[in-house]
C-alpha cells in the first residue's frame, strides 16, 4: 500500500472545507475538522503561497490555481451536456437548463432555449439562487454529503419542510417548483450525480401558463440527467486514459 501523508491529507481536507462549506477564518475551519489551529494556520499559509487559497477580511476562500483548473474541467461538462440538452428541448420544446453548485447556491451553467412557443424561458446563465429554492436547486442538495446538506438544511427559512421535500426528491428522482424564483414560472429537475463528487442538475422551465404540461416530461428529465450522468463519465475516463 502506498504511504500515506498525514500533512497533504490535512491540506486537502482543508481546501475541500473551504470549496464545499465556504470560505472561513483559519481557527473557524480548524474548528470544523478537529484539526490542531496551529497545524491550520501553518497548512493555510503553505496553500495561500501557492495560489491555491486567497485571504479576505473575512478568511479564507479558494484561490485562483483552482479556479483556473476547474476552468479546464467545466468545458468539458458542458461540451457533454450540451448534446444532451439540445436533445431534451427538442423532445419536449421547452427550455433546458444545466446548473452547477457553488458553495450554498445553484448557478445556472447553460441554457438551451425551447422552440414550439412564442412564449419562452430565457434565465441567462449565471442566474444564482440559493441550494434550498427552486427545483434545479433542490434536485442538487438532495444529493450532497450528508453533513453538507444538513448545514444548508438547517440554515434555511423552513429547515423541517425541506427536509421532506429533499426524501420526496430521493424517492421520485426529481424535484419540482411552482411561481416560486421568478413570477411566473414553474420547473422540473433532475440530479445529476458524476464521478469526482461533481453534482448537477438538468431541469424544464416553463411559463406558468404551460405548469400541466410539466409532469409529463419527468420521466425524460430523469433519463437525461441519467445519459449525462454516464457520458460524462465514460468522457472522464476516456481522459484519463489516454
Amino acid at each position: 500500500m502506498p504511504e500515506f501523508s498525514k500533512t497533504a491529507d490535512q491540506a486537502l481536507a482543508l481546501l475541500l472545507s473551504i470549496g464545499e462549506e465556504g470560505g472561513a477564518t483559519a481557527a473557524a475551519l480548524a474548528d470544523r475538522l478537529g484539526m490542531h489551529r496551529t497545524v491550520a494556520h501553518r497548512l493555510l499559509a503553505t496553500l495561500e503561497q501557492r495560489g491555491f487559497v486567497g485571504r479576505r477580511s473575512d478568511g479564507y476562500e479558494l484561490g485562483l490555481v483552482l479556479r483556473r483548473l476547474a476552468a479546464r474541467v467545466e468545458p468539458e461538462l458542458l461540451q457533454v451536456a450540451r448534446v444532451v440538452m439540445d436533445d431534451l428541448s427538442a423532445t419536449t420544446g421547452e427550455a433546458t437548463m444545466l446548473s452547477v453548485r457553488e458553495g450554498n447556491d445553484a448557478v445556472t451553467a447553460a441554457l438551451v432555449p425551447g422552440t414550439r412557443h412564442l412564449v419562452r424561458v430565457a434565465l441567462e446563465p449565471g442566474f444564482r439562487h440559493p441550494l434550498h429554492a427552486g427545483a434545479a436547486g433542490r434536485a442538487v442538495l438532495a444529493c450532497l454529503d450528508d453533513r453538507i446538506r444538513r448545514r444548508v438544511v438547517d440554515a434555511s427559512p423552513a429547515p423541517a419542510a425541506l427536509r421532506e421535500q429533499l426524501k420526496e426528491i430521493r424517492r421520485l428522482g426529481y424535484a419540482s417548483s411552482h411561481d416560486e424564483l421568478q413570477e411566473g414560472l414553474c420547473g422540473i429537475a433532475a440530479p445529476v450525480v458524476g464521478e469526482g463528487g461533481l453534482v448537477a442538475s438538468l431541469s424544464l422551465t416553463v411559463p406558468l401558463t404551460r405548469a400541466a404540461d410539466l409532469q409529463k416530461w419527468a420521466g425524460d428529465v430523469v433519463r437525461a440527467a441519467g445519459r449525462l450522468r454516464d457520458e460524462l463519465g465514460a468522457a472522464t475516463r476516456m481522459t484519463g486514459g489516454s
